[in-house]
């Protein structure tokens, strides 16, 4: 369809390559994962604190204004005063338009999916202005189900209903549950598969009657939420969704998300199935934490994992991350764990982290963590 109007489309070599291709592509529109937004963000948060004062300065003061403007954008605050536009105009050449060569300085929008991205990426990424545009679906469903459009959009969400697409979220007991509740986001349209090809019985397991009586539904195992407008948030997968010795259930997906945006940690992996409490294993950014306790390159990793300033530093990152979360959602206890790649096939092409080679590859640790004994 790109090529009818004109346009041409480049494939990244791979994440190593990343940078350099999109100065050779210097793309109009990109379609990536969060991962890729989220590094650039890290980015210019440790820049923010790299302790060269002007520096540090003129980035703070051109994310604000750069802020500003964009809430002005979407409807959230009145214009820039005359002063305010001064301001931008200025940090948007010195300092805002760096950032936005970095992507090869034409792109007007991102596109984004296969994962959730975090709401204070994607208000970055408008204060930089290049929008990112969220959108869900899966390949049983053609494979979108809502998107973000440049002119309706949402944060937060990953969009409306694609025309003829139906969506409804669904309690346990299969009824509708009301605006805002969270349930089963199921949907009904014509981009609804026929069938997994010679597997009825899995076909049966995701296709059932919708609310109407009649229409094919296509259950997508994902939780989420809907609004009275028809916006859709993606809160976390059913088949991640575990209970803790208590009795309270937990999505980990937003518990990871809040970890994650903190710039010392790669990623994340909550665990806590009928277990006491949560425990997190973390893949730490360790140049970053050089940087911010000073530490120099002659320490090894290994030996700077067990200081107790990187300890500190983690613990009171999870509690500052963790602020809007429930008590019992909190890890209590972590650990660092070996980054999570293709070669030791924990992160699938999409990036995401596959939980079962992580919770197989380090059972014993996680055991550790809850002051099990081992049994050899």
């Amino acid at each position: 369809m790109g090529m009818s109007f004109g346009s041409s489309c480049a494939i990244c070599r791979g994440v190593p390559f990343l940078l350099e291709d999109l100065q050779l592509v210097k793309p109009s529109v990109l379609f990536a994962v969060p991962t890729l937004y989220k590094k650039i963000y890290d980015g210019v948060q440790n820049k923010m604190k790299s302790g060269n004062y002007i520096q540090d300065t003129l980035l703070k003061n051109a994310i604000q204004i750069g802020n500003d403007n964009a809430r002005f954008h979407r409807g959230e605050r009145g214009t820039l005063s005359y002063m305010e536009q001064i301001k931008f105009s200025v940090l948007d050449r010195l300092v805002l338009s760096k950032i936005r060569d970095r992507f090869g300085g034409n792109l007007r929008y991102g596109c984004v999916a296969g994962a959730a991205c975090p709401t204070e990426v994607l208000k970055f990424m408008d204060a930089i202005e290049i929008p990112i545009l969220e959108g869900y679906g899966l390949t049983e469903t053609s494979p979108i189900i809502a998107l973000n459009s440049p002119g309706k959009r949402s944060i937060g969400s990953v969009g409306l209903p694609l025309e003829d697409v139906k969506v409804y979220i669904i309690n346990k007991d299969g009824n509708v549950v009301p605006p805002g509740e969270e349930g089963e986001i199921c949907c009904v349209g014509p981009n609804v598969m026929r069938g997994y090809h010679n597997n009825q019985e899995a076909t049966e397991e995701v296709i059932t009657i919708a609310p109407d009586g009649k229409s094919k539904m296509f259950r997508t195992g994902d939780l989420g939420t809907m609004d009275e407008e028809g916006w859709i948030k993606v809160t976390g997968r059913i088949k991640e969704q575990y209970k803790l010795e208590n009795g309270k259930y937990v999505v980990p997906a937003p518990i990871e998300n809040a970890i994650g945006m903190s710039r010392f940690i790669s990623q994340v992996v909550v665990v806590g199935a009928n277990r006491p409490y949560n425990v997190a294993l973390l893949v730490p950014e360790w140049s970053t934490i050089r940087t911010e306790l000073g530490v120099e390159d002659d320490v090894t990793d290994d030996a700077l994992a067990n200081e107790i300033l990187v300890k500190e530093l983690i613990d009171n990152e999870i509690i500052q991350s963790c602020g809007r979360l429930k008590k019992f959602e909190i890890p209590k206890e972590w650990a660092f764990v070996a980054p999570f790649t293709a070669a030791n096939n924990m992160i699938t092409p999409k990036m995401s982290i596959r939980k079962h080679k992580v919770l197989e590859a380090y059972g014993d640790l996680i055991s550790n963590l809850y002051g099990e004994s081992l049994t050899l």
